[in-house]
């Protein structure tokens, strides 16, 4: 269109009309973002102006014109404060990172069992045991028990005791096993020069060692083990505690004089190479001087009567308070004198731990604890298998829950003796304990049963080593119809073990797949005399679900843990 008043632009509206003018036009429209301007005339109308928005164009100094400031001192200190800035912030991201890894709390390293917690722990008698220590070597024992005559306790010192306990000690030394004595330290017979320097009264104090009475009959109804009167009338209205034979007389261990007796006889001991003690009647080791009556028990027993010992509560005469300090005392004597070598426990079941301790930390390394040997001793029942469980589970747990004078936590003595394998055979009663958290203390004739026996013995030795056993969980638990009962033994990163024992006298196919932690799929690694299941042998897989176990059997597996 031409406008007629001749204002128009040649081509303007053509190149309206066409798009633009030219290729290059058009190239920047599509390119570029385009302004739209209206432009009002003089009579009224608009006229349309599209332009390419102008761009300013970056163009980087040349290398010539930067190398014209490469000497300007503004510009060199610049460039050194810099690098010496991103220098100092390595060296201190790097220091960091060294502090941080130092002072991050340490995971400490697990700690190797003692040779008295790795055991086993053997018990010998005078009698032959020179003629038995090749075949406990070979045996692996640790450490041999040896019990001293109750009477001897306060005897070592002389000549013939002492000779004796040397030549015990060095015949195993020279096998490297150790010697752990069973003494007898609550009582001192008659003989005794303490006993006899507060009979005749050339000590005073002597007297307080003991427990003493003036009085004109006996103090109190308090009975001897054997029966009748727990004291002695040993002058004129003289009376003194004895209640372990009228040629005995009870000692007070809480007694300076009494405790530094104990002390000297351990402290001499370990001079001859002793390096285990374990003391006996230790609830009887303090005495309430100035207890009363005792007053009846709940007897279960009809045929007790009043004139036996189990027909009182005994509660002046034993599990006193002080007894956990007195035993931490004992402990830390034998620490210092075995160099950190030896070890203190007792040789009976301490049946209340609580009164053994001070705060949370039980007065010994190794307690014995729990009735598993009398479950096992007693005619296996349909309810056997739970009776261990739930012994073992709540020994374990009340016993984990305390420390020891020496760190770490309590090691459990599992005591069995020959008389009580009537039940239980010695193959399947060595591969059910052998794994549990403790340390067997057996005779020689429950490791010796058979030809067998020796690497029966060693294979099991072989698991005790291993991390999950050292150092790994345990949980104990029935099959799903309560007739066998099983262990597992695992450690994050390692293979766990699982021990299975059927007490029946038929075979079953048992079912522990709700054990927590266990596999699917178990291999079995060793089983006792008395498996008999076809095609089941070392390197055999069993399903968790169904493992088969013949009759009065045990069997060891290995496992992934879950």
């Amino acid at each position: 269109m031409v406008r007629e008043n001749g204002n128009c632009k040649d081509g303007e509206d053509e190149r309206m009309l066409n798009g633009g003018g030219g290729d290059a036009e058009k190239e920047k429209l599509t390119q570029k973002e385009v302004e739209v301007k209206f432009v009002p005339e003089k009579n009224g109308d608009a006229r349309i102006d599209m332009e390419v928005e102008s761009e300013q164009t970056f163009s980087g100094m040349t290398k010539e014109e930067l190398m014209k400031f490469a000497n300007d001192p503004f510009w060199v200190r610049l460039r050194w404060f810099l690098f010496v800035v991103f220098w100092a912030l390595w060296v201190g991201m790097l220091l960091g990172a060294v502090y941080i890894i130092m002072d991050a709390p340490k995971c400490a390293a697990p700690v190797p069992l003692t040779w008295y917690q790795e055991g086993p722990l053997v018990t010998v008698d005078e009698r032959n045991y020179k003629d038995h220590v090749d075949t406990l070597q070979k045996f692996g024992a640790k450490g041999v028990i040896y019990e001293l005559p109750a009477d001897e306790t306060y005897l070592v010192n002389t000549p013939a005791i002492e000779d004796k306990i040397k030549a015990l000690v060095g015949t195993f030394n020279a096998k490297d096993i150790k010697v752990i004595l069973d003494l007898t330290p609550n009582f001192v017979t008659k003989d005794d020069q303490l006993f006899k320097d507060a009979l005749e009264g050339t000590d005073p104090a002597s007297r307080s060692a003991f427990v003493w009475k003036q009085t004109g009959t006996a103090p109190t109804n308090w009975l001897a083990l054997e029966g009748g009167s727990a004291w002695q009338e040993v002058a004129s209205q003289q009376f003194v505690l004895s209640q372990f034979g009228s040629h005995r007389v009870d000692l007070q261990l809480s007694n300076p004089l009494a405790k530094d007796k104990l002390k000297t006889t351990l402290h001499h001991l370990a001079q001859l190479g002793v390096r285990g003690f374990r003391l006996a009647n230790a609830k009887h080791f303090i005495i309430d001087h100035d207890g009363k009556d005792d007053i009846i028990a709940q007897v279960n027993n009809k045929d007790v009567d009043l004139t036996q010992y189990g027909f009182w509560t005994h509660s002046h005469t034993t599990y006193q308070e002080g007894l956990g300090a007195l035993l931490q005392e004992l402990v830390l004597e034998v620490q210092n004198a075995t160099n950190g070598e030896g070890f203190l426990s007792v040789s009976d079941d301490i049946v209340r731990p609580e009164v053994f301790t001070v705060g949370n930390t039980l007065g010994m390394d190794l307690p014995q604890y729990g009735d598993l040997e009398s479950v096992l001793r007693q005619p296996i029942e349909a309810d056997s298998a739970k009776k261990i469980r739930d012994d073992v589970a709540k020994t374990y747990n009340e016993i984990k829950g305390y420390n020891t004078p020496t760190g770490g936590k309590p090691w459990i003595q599992w005591p069995y003796q020959k008389d009580s394998l009537a039940n239980v055979a010695a193959s399947e009663y060595n591969t059910f304990m052998f794994l549990l958290p403790g340390v067997p203390v057996v005779p020689l004739d429950v490791l010796n049963y058979g030809n067998s026996s020796h690497s029966f013995i060693e294979h099991l030795e072989k698991y005790r080593a291993t991390p999950s056993y050292q150092h790994g969980t345990f949980g104990i638990a029935t099959d799903a119809n309560g007739t066998c009962v099983g262990y597992t033994r695992q450690k994050s990163g390692n293979p766990g073990y699982f021990v299975a024992l059927n007490l029946a006298d038929q075979a079953v196919q048992a079912d522990f797949s709700d054990v927590e932690g266990i596999a699917e799929e178990l291999t079995v690694v060793l089983t006792s005399e008395n498996y008999q299941v076809a095609d089941i042998a070392a390197k055999s897989k069993v399903p968790s679900k169904a493992v088969p176990l013949s009759a009065r059997s045990a069997l060891v597996t290995t496992y992934v843990p879950k």
